[in-house]
C-alpha cells in the first residue's frame, strides 16, 4: 500500500509538469483532462493515506474546478469559481477543530502573514472591481472565501498548512491579474500562466502532504 501511495504521488507529479506543455494551447477535451488528472491523483492518495474525508473532497473539487477553467467563456468560469469556493469551505471546516486564534496574535510572522492575505487580497479586489463588471460580486465572495481559509490555516499549529495556503493565495491573485487585467496576447503571459499553475499544484500538494501526515481532523 505504501509504494503504491508514492507511485499515485508521483504520477500526479508527473502529470503536473507535463501540464506546463500545455498551458499556451486551446482549450479542449484532453487539455480538460490532463489539467484535471494531477489533483484527482492527489485525491487518490488521500484516500491511500487514510487522509480525511474533508481534504479528498476538497481535493476533488479542485480537480472539478480544474476541469471547469480549462475550458474558455463566463460560463466555465462561474463553475470554476464555485468549485474552488466549495474548495476553500472544505478546508475551513478541515481546520476548524485545530485552529487556535492565540496563534494569529501570539506569533509575529503569523500575524503579519495574516496581514498581508488582507491587504493583498483587498487590494486586489480594488483592481479589479471595474474590470470584472457583473462578475464584481462572485469574484468578492470568493475572495473572502480564501482568506478565511488563508487565515485559518495560519491559525492551526503545523506550518506547512499555512506555506500552502500562501501559494494559493499567491496563485489565485495571478490568476485574478492574468484573466481580467492583463491582454492575451501581452508578453507577460508567458511568465503569469506558468506561474499560476505551479503556485496552484505546488499548494494543493502541500496541503495533501501536510494534512494525511498530520491526520488534521
Amino acid at each position: 500500500m505504501v509504494l503504491l501511495s508514492w507511485a499515485v504521488l508521483a504520477a500526479s507529479t508527473a502529470f503536473a509538469v507535463n501540464y506546463f506543455r500545455w498551458l499556451g494551447r486551446p482549450s479542449g477535451h484532453l487539455r480538460t483532462v490532463l489539467k484535471a488528472v494531477p489533483v484527482l491523483l492527489l485525491a487518490l492518495y488521500a484516500v491511500l493515506a487514510g487522509a480525511p474525508a474533508l481534504l479528498v473532497a476538497a481535493l476533488m473539487l479542485g480537480a472539478l474546478g480544474d476541469a471547469f477553467l480549462a475550458y474558455e467563456g463566463e460560463t466555465a468560469f462561474i463553475a470554476g469559481l464555485a468549485a474552488f469556493f466549495a474548495l476553500h469551505i472544505a478546508y475551513v471546516a478541515l481546520f476548524w477543530p485545530s485552529i487556535e486564534p492565540s496563534l494569529l496574535v501570539g506569533s509575529a510572522w503569523r500575524y503579519t502573514a495574516a496581514w498581508v492575505v488582507v491587504v493583498l487580497t483587498g487590494m486586489t479586489l480594488f483592481m479589479l472591481w471595474r474590470p470584472t463588471g457583473r462578475l464584481a460580486i462572485p469574484v468578492t465572495v470568493y475572495a473572502i472565501a480564501i482568506v478565511v481559509m488563508a487565515l485559518s490555516a495560519l491559525a492551526v499549529k503545523p506550518i506547512l498548512p499555512s506555506a500552502a495556503a500562501a501559494l494559493f493565495v499567491m496563485s489565485d491573485t495571478a490568476l485574478a491579474i492574468q484573466t481580467f487585467l492583463v491582454k492575451r496576447d501581452a508578453p507577460v503571459m508567458a511568465r503569469l500562466k506558468p506561474f499560476v499553475w505551479g503556485t496552484y499544484f505546488a499548494a494543493q500538494l502541500v496541503f495533501t502532504l501536510a494534512i494525511a501526515g498530520l491526520r488534521l481532523s
